[in-house]
């Protein structure tokens, strides 16, 4: 019995086995992040989108932060369509005290459905009054082996 050796493999083989590996191993969930101002206000969000599709599908557009119950953060983040079909994504939101630790577990994974060209809303609470940052990730329903939700 003769053992082939992967470094064996014909050139277009590995080729289309890279492109098997990177379509279906990588992680392509989006992470939002607040810009923020000399103030501390958010002045805007910082999109890493490695998933350019899921980008397309559910942009966040806006994020605003109050003040609930006297000191715990609540956001409120403005999520846009740009396409012609209705579109499925997850999202979920981790919390950060002001040294950058994660507070309380993750949320867990919500499934939204978003309209052609529609605007959307939504929003979270955070888990205690110590949380100061947040970080909010989309990932892909629809093509779920793209993504980190389940």
């Amino acid at each position: 019995m003769k053992i082939t050796s992967p470094f064996s493999l014909p050139p277009m083989a590995i080729i289309l086995l890279g492109a098997i590996v990177a379509s279906t191993g990588c992680n392509l969930t989006n992470t939002v992040r607040p810009k923020r101002a000399p103030d501390g206000a958010v002045a805007g969000v910082v999109q890493t989108a490695p998933n350019w599709w899921l980008d397309s599908k559910a942009n966040v557009v806006e994020a605003r932060e109050s003040v609930v119950n006297g000191d715990t953060k609540k956001v409120q983040v403005s999520i846009y369509s740009d396409q012609l079909q209705q579109q499925r994504f997850s999202y979920r939101f981790e919390w950060f005290d002001k040294s950058g630790m994660r507070i309380g577990g993750m949320d867990s994974w919500k499934s939204l459905m978003i309209l052609p060209k529609q605007t959307i809303v939504v929003d979270a609470t955070a888990p205690s009054p110590q949380v100061s940052d947040w970080i909010l990730q989309i990932s892909d329903t629809n093509y779920p082996w793209n993504s980190s939700a389940p």
